[in-house]
C-alpha cells in the first residue's frame, strides 16, 4: 500500500525530470569544453596555456594569431600591445587571478593574478594554470601567443 499522500506518476517525489535536465546541461558544458579553442602563452620563462571564450574580442585576438611582444607589468599584471584593435565589449571593471582580457584603451592583452584593471577590460578567456606563475615575467622579457591544435 503506498504511503498516505502519494499521488502515482510524476509527483514531488519524483526526480527523474530534474536529473534529465542536469545530464543535458552537464552534457552540453563538456562539449562545450571539447571544442573550446586553447592558446599558450609565452611570457620569458612562463608558458602556459588559456582556453578562449567565444565572444567577438577573442574571435578577432584567434585571426591576429601568432603573436609576438614585449612584456609589461604592472602590479600583479602582464600584459602587452597586440596588433588588433576591439571596442568595449561587455566590459568589466574587475578580473579575477587567472583572466585573459584585452584592454580597449590601450590595445594590450592582459594577464591577471591579483590587480584590479586600471580601466575596464574585455573578457576573452582564463589561464588552464597557476596564474601566480607570471609574477616571475619581467618587463621586456619576450611574450608569444599562439593556437593550440
Amino acid at each position: 500500500m503506498p504511503p498516505p499522500g502519494f499521488v502515482m506518476g510524476e509527483t514531488s517525489y519524483d526526480r527523474a525530470g530534474e536529473r534529465k535536465e542536469l545530464e543535458r546541461a552537464v552534457d552540453e558544458f563538456k562539449r562545450e569544453e571539447e571544442h573550446a579553442v586553447k592558446i599558450r602563452i609565452t611570457a620569458g620563462a612562463v608558458s602556459m596555456d588559456a582556453e578562449l571564450n567565444d565572444s567577438a574580442t577573442a574571435r578577432n585576438l584567434l585571426a591576429a594569431l601568432p603573436i609576438a611582444s614585449a612584456a609589461k607589468t604592472w602590479g600583479k599584471e602582464v600584459y602587452f600591445q597586440i596588433p588588433m584593435h576591439a571596442d568595449p565589449e561587455d566590459p568589466q571593471p574587475d578580473a579575477p587571478a587567472g583572466t585573459v582580457a584585452f584592454w580597449p584603451d590601450g590595445d594590450c592583452l592582459c594577464i591577471f593574478f591579483g590587480q584590479k584593471p586600471y580601466s575596464p577590460v574585455n573578457f576573452v578567456g582564463r589561464l588552464l594554470g597557476d596564474p601566480n606563475a607570471f609574477a616571475k615575467v619581467a618587463p621586456g622579457d619576450a611574450v608569444r601567443v599562439e593556437k593550440l591544435d
